[in-house]
């Protein structure tokens, strides 16, 4: 072995890795920690300590308040030899827990030690499936200023809502109207902090998006989506820019629902 593999394996040792732990019931963490050697060897030295501790605490040490013995009796009788105790390395009350222990900077070829029942997935917990008929999908209807939510081909709720301020099917920008169709939501954005001039007069309002926007691929259409307002009495009115507009409380329940190319239909009636 040469000296850089030498150099190489020592640096390895105290070298911290990162290992995933697993405490059971499909919860893992992560830790920081030394070499398998290395710890071995820690624990070795400990016990043998421990033991030199334990000994010198239980065998009787030389005092002024012994009383002396005449040197005939030490002669004639044989000291009794105090048995050394039995020493037991402490064993934890848990089951031995599984270790993922990936390889260190100073020697990166080395391989990772996984046991036997681990995988390389911290939570190995499959994830469910999910078919189309499971699948959350929006429906719009803007004549009765409706929004439905399904699952699948289940109505689960309905919320009231404001439209495009003019009647239609979108035909140019800022027409005010909503576009009908169908679309997907291809994000889901805080808007917390956004502001917007209706040019009513009243200037920059913030919170006008409300929480969350989420947006629509609108066929050529930006800056349509499904979001929350400063203004919940709008409701059941066309009073939008061409948006689809729910109470604050109503878009962060729905965002609950919400995911990535989920379908939406706006229709007339």
């Amino acid at each position: 072995m040469d000296k850089e593999r030498i150099a190489a394996f020592v640096k390895d040792i105290f070298t911290l890795r990162t290992v995933w732990i697993d405490r059971g019931g499909g919860k893992w963490t992560v830790k920081r920690r030394f070499h398998p050697a290395l710890r071995s060897a820690f624990w070795v030295l400990a016990v043998i300590f421990g033991a030199g501790v334990y000994s010198s605490i239980n065998t009787p040490a030389d005092s002024e308040a012994v009383q002396p013995v005449k040197t005939e009796q030490i002669i004639s009788a044989p000291v009794a030899q105090t048995p050394r105790p039995q020493i037991s390395i402490p064993t934890t009350a848990k089951a031995k827990r599984n270790e993922i222990i990936f390889p260190s900077d100073a020697n990166p070829e080395t391989d990772r030690i996984i046991s036997d029942t681990t995988s390389l997935t911290p939570n190995p917990t499959p994830a469910p499936i999910i078919t189309d008929g499971d699948k959350y999908n929006i429906d719009v209807n803007k004549s009765a200023y409706k929004l439905s939510l399904y699952k699948g081909k289940q109505l689960v709720k309905e919320y009231p809502i404001a439209i495009g301020k003019n009647p239609g099917d979108k035909q140019r920008i800022g027409d005010h109207r909503t576009p009908t169709g169908n679309f997907k939501i291809v994000s889901i954005e805080n808007a917390s902090g956004w502001s917007h001039d209706f040019r009513d007069g009243k200037g920059k309002i913030k919170g006008a998006y409300g929480p969350w926007f989420l947006r629509l691929d609108a066929k050529g259409w930006k800056g349509i989506g499904i979001h929350g307002t400063h203004d919940p009495d709008s409701r059941g009115t066309m009073a939008t820019e061409g948006c689809i507009r729910l109470s604050n409380e109503d878009i962060a329940e729905l965002k609950q629902y919400a995911y990535k190319n989920m379908p939406v239909t706006i229709r007339e009636n």
